[in-house]
This record gives C-alpha cells, sequence and structure tokens, in this order.
C-alpha cells in the first residue's frame, strides 16, 4: 500500500514537472513595454530632449 502511494505521488510530481506553462499561440507584434502616451512628453518648462 506505502508504496503504490509513493509510487502515484512521484508520477503525479513528474506530471506536474513536465507539464509547464507553454504558450502555443503566435506571438504579438506589440512589444511588452509599449510607452505610454503621457512618457516621454516634457512637461516641465525648459527641459527639452533633443
Amino acid at each position: 500500500m506505502m508504496r503504490a502511494l509513493l509510487t502515484i505521488t512521484v508520477l503525479a510530481a513528474a506530471m506536474l514537472l513536465f507539464a509547464g506553462c507553454a504558450t502555443l499561440e503566435d506571438e504579438s507584434d506589440l512589444p511588452w513595454n509599449t510607452p505610454q502616451p503621457w512618457e516621454g512628453s516634457p512637461t516641465i518648462p525648459g527641459l527639452n530632449q533633443y
């Protein structure tokens, strides 16, 4: 009985280990770090980015 429980536990752990979290869909063309519209616009007078 104990050997069967150990076998089931090891098999379940192996299945969880090899399952992973893979994404099978195509990736989006948009980058994850797309800047927001308000980022990069100078809001302080005299602080211009060239």
